[in-house]
């Protein structure tokens, strides 16, 4: 496969490093690379760790779209960032990923997302070096044929991967019963966040009540998505609305943006409930709404490890989750959130109500869940666990 993708696209074998182009001694240069740079869980997560990696070990230089503000952070941060879109299938994509490279004496890729993915480990094929992947959730619920397409390819990238990380422990059972890596490949790196750092922020610049369209005695619900059918929204404007009249001052809060957004308009509109739906849009440094908050929510049918849900652990906000993998190894049912069945709504409504009628729960839900953000969840642990796999 190597020695036919160098044909197709380069032309021949790869010759030496122009002695201008091998890079000095001294760190290991790794490269990771992402679909966006919008807000969003992957490249927080991709931040977090270049940020924090021991530079007298690494030097990260990150290859992305210009398409969100954490291109303009990776710069100001000192990093060496390229603008290279990796969501689109383009040959001429692979070519300037394998210059890049090999120009900068690149040793190490690390590919996160499904466009990102393919580039980069088709780039580390063509020019031997070693490729990391990680999984940012397995998402594969599409129509069948291009879900048999999907988890195909993932099989056969898989044999360019050196390792694949997995940020829960469940989605690396999963990933084994589906065969998309072998277990002597693979590892787990569980996602965290800096605790202290989210909450400052959160504290220093915190969007008010107001700014959102939100009355003081309001009781809020919220959370942070991608408008996306595999986070669920429908099902949380479903029980705002039916728990409306035992609760006039609730609001449901929605954080995020994505080409559903209409969609989610519409539901709200014919449901009759614009006035307690806040479409806030997409909001850097999310946990800034927080303070707002009363509870937070997520019904999404399929998470790895979600980092929306662990800040507002941080800040202090109790949860109600769907039981599913990724959501049930960061809540622990009856301790920091509550649990609800993933295919019930009935179920997901009841579960709010229970929290949203008892303050003192919600108040010892959000402690126990700031705690065990904070001693579990460490992003500290996170590139601790990342800089031994490089």
């Amino acid at each position: 496969l190597r020695a036919r993708l160098r044909r197709r696209f380069v032309g021949g074998p790869p010759g030496p490093l122009a002695a201008a182009d091998r890079p000095a001694p001294g760190p290991t240069r790794v490269l990771p690379r992402l679909v966006s740079t919008a807000v969003g869980g992957g490249p927080t997560h991709v931040f977090g760790v270049a940020t924090r990696l021991p530079t007298d070990e690494f030097a990260v230089l990150v290859a992305g779209p210009d398409d969100g503000p954490f291109f303009r952070r990776f710069v100001t941060a000192g990093i060496e960032t390229h603008a290279l879109t990796l969501n689109r299938l383009n040959p001429l994509t692979l070519v300037r990923l394998v210059r890049l490279v090999r120009s900068r004496g690149v040793k190490l890729i690390h590919s996160h997302g499904k466009g990102a993915g393919l580039y980069g480990r088709l780039a580390g094929g063509l020019t031997g070096v070693p490729v990391v992947h990680t999984f940012h959730g397995i998402h594969f619920d599409y129509w069948p044929p291009l879900r048999r397409l999907y988890l195909g390819l993932e099989r056969v990238l898989s044999r360019l991967t050196r390792t694949v990380i997995n940020v829960s422990r469940e989605q690396e059972a999963e990933g084994l019963r589906l065969a998309l890596f072998t277990p002597e490949r693979s590892t787990v790196v569980v996602n965290g966040v800096d605790a202290d750092g989210v909450t400052a922020e959160a504290a220093g610049a915190p969007v008010s009540r107001s700014a959102l369209g939100l009355a003081p005695g309001d009781l809020v619900m919220g959370t942070v998505a991608r408008f996306d059918p595999v986070k669920r929204l429908p099902l949380l404007i479903q029980a705002v609305g039916a728990l409306s009249v035992r609760f006039p001052g609730l609001k449901l809060a929605l954080v995020g943006g994505g080409d559903k957004e209409g969609r989610l308009r519409r539901i709200v509109m014919q449901a009759g409930l614009d006035s307690r739906v806040v479409f806030a849009g997409v909001v850097e440094s999310a946990a800034r709404c927080f303070s707002g908050w009363d509870l937070y929510v997520s019904a999404s049918s399929r998470e790895g490890l979600p980092l929306a849900l662990l800040e507002a652990m941080a800040c202090g906000l109790p949860v109600v989750a769907t039981d599913i993998p990724g959501h049930r190894e960061v809540v622990i049912d009856g301790v920091t959130g509550l649990l609800a069945l993933p295919d019930d709504p009935g179920d997901l409504t009841e579960k709010i109500r229970i929290l949203l009628e008892d303050p003192t729960l919600r108040r010892r839900f959000g402690e126990a869940g700031r705690r065990r953000a904070k001693e579990a969840f460490s992003l500290d642990a996170t590139v601790r666990g990342i800089a031994e796999v490089y």
